[in-house]
């Protein structure tokens, strides 16, 4: 089994050239042209938040039609940059699987996988994510309804300190409640996030953390704890996560050229 994932689009508006001379539009389409090429097609494709930049109905309008391309089944989680009730209705619109409710999560199997997909959404600014009790209570008792399954976890903002002080300010609150629910079951395989703008890797909880780099921007490589987030282009970037039969994850990182 094959999971896409991909994070981070900033979708604004139509013609809209973004800082660094970041196009959307063309940034969305190159990703969607290749995850429709590849070979093996992967079997889904989880987006981690942050579809729009500006959480307007005219950055969804033109999220739809940039993603509707995409041919493979798809999976989201609104990020700090989405509105949910226009988040929803996009993710719809394009047929994908998506949440329902105050906090838009997930819980599907796909293939050997249980996955599991919490919304961190605060809706305030600045960006940071939090877990509140409710989404806590929620995936601990998804987490018991089944201890054997192999299981990964998707969420927008990481649980874990990244050491790039500006992106770590506005990371996710209560990670260390979350990080208590997952050391206590040997079946979660991964967790995935987005938000950093960078490939990170972390042992986390017993487990192993990914974060998956940006279809835009990239966040500066800054390790002094008062470092501010500095924006810096990037080529658009992709995660391939290989599932083997026994749900493991093998994940290759892939770079637009």
């Amino acid at each position: 089994m094959l999971i896409a994932q991909i994070t981070d689009l900033h979708i604004g508006a139509p013609g809209e050239i973004l800082f660094g001379g970041y196009e959307p539009a063309g940034a969305v389409a190159a990703v969607v042209a290749r995850l429709n090429a590849l070979d093996p097609r992967p079997d889904l494709v989880l987006l981690t938040g942050d579809v729009t930049g500006n959480r307007t109905a005219e950055a969804c309008a033109q999220a739809r039609d940039l993603l509707a391309p995409l041919e493979l089944p798809m999976a989201a989680i609104p990020g700090n940059h989405d509105e949910r009730r226009l988040f929803r209705e996009t993710m719809l619109d394009l047929g994908a699987r998506v949440g329902d409710g105050e906090f838009l999560q997930l819980d599907f199997t796909a293939g050997p996988l249980r996955i599991l997909g919490l919304d961190t959404v605060n809706g305030v600014l600045p960006p940071g994510g939090s877990l509140c009790d409710r989404r806590l209570d929620w995936i601990a008792a998804r987490l018991d309804e089944d201890t054997d399954r192999p299981t990964l976890i998707a969420m927008h903002h990481p649980p874990f300190a990244t050491g790039i002080g500006g992106m770590d300010r506005i990371g996710c609150a209560n990670g260390d409640a979350l990080a208590a629910l997952v050391r206590r079951r040997s079946n979660i395989r991964r967790v995935v996030c987005g938000h950093v703008h960078r490939a990170v890797t972390a042992d986390w909880a017993g487990t192993t953390a990914t974060i998956c780099p940006a279809v835009a921007w990239e966040i500066r490589l800054d390790l002094h704890e008062d470092a501010p987030p500095v924006l810096q282009p990037q080529a658009p970037g992709f995660q391939l996560h290989r599932v083997a039969p026994d749900g493991r994850l093998l994940t290759h990182t892939i770079f637009m050229t």
